[in-house]
């Protein structure tokens, strides 16, 4: 049986997951929200580290949606290069979507995520700064 993130990338081999990657970048610049809302939730459940480019892209998007849904993607795909794409996300004017990546850095844990969190703590917003905070900690206790 094919998975729903399968169907959705038209299979499993690299060309086609190569392909649909395209395809879903092609898609980010869509006129309509939604659509480019569904691209990249696509390019997150596709897990790909080929992914992590054109969602770096996404975390610039006007709507909030996408690129608070970007943030969701890239911790799917987790790793240091999908870290180091959050930073984008850590200077978003919109608090919540900082807190959205503050969480998703402390999701996908290493180094690069453990030292943007830190640059976190001083974060103009109380709430993302308590958050960046209560995740180190719990990171750190979870390290031991």
């Amino acid at each position: 049986p094919t998975t729903r993130s399968e169907h959705r990338m038209g299979g499993d081999s690299p060309q086609d997951g190569d392909s649909n990657i395209q395809t879903l970048r092609a898609a980010l610049s869509s006129e309509d929200s939604v659509e480019r809302d569904e691209a990249v939730e696509a390019l997150g459940e596709s897990g790909l580290p080929e992914a992590v480019a054109p969602l770096k892209l996404a975390l610039k998007d006007e709507d909030e949606d996408v690129r608070e849904a970007a943030i969701a993607a890239l911790a799917n795909i987790g790793g240091d290069e999908a870290a180091h794409a959050l930073a984008t996300a850590l200077q978003d004017q919109d608090a919540l979507v900082r807190e959205a990546a503050v969480e998703a850095l402390a999701d996908i844990g290493g180094e690069t995520a453990v030292r943007l969190l830190k640059q976190a703590l001083t974060d103009e917003d109380e709430s993302v700064r308590e958050i960046a905070a209560e995740l180190l900690e719990d990171l750190r206790h979870h390290i031991r």
